[in-house]
């Protein structure tokens, strides 16, 4: 079961890559600033989940 789950985030994690490298390709201005935010909330939000969740005892 492990490794099943290893194998998925790893392949999540190489289909997100080649998706922000064809993103970057054609990005301009506007759409890194939109990547930007989506990022850094994504962020926040996976901190705020884990700290919720794991720290708080």
């Amino acid at each position: 079961m492990q490794i099943h789950r290893a194998v998925v985030l790893v392949a999540m994690m190489l289909i997100s890559v080649g998706a922000l490298v064809l993103l970057l390709s054609n990005a301009d201005g506007k759409s890194l600033v939109a990547l930007a935010v989506v990022v850094l909330a994504a962020i926040a939000g996976g901190i705020g989940f884990s700290w919720k969740r794991y720290y708080r005892r």
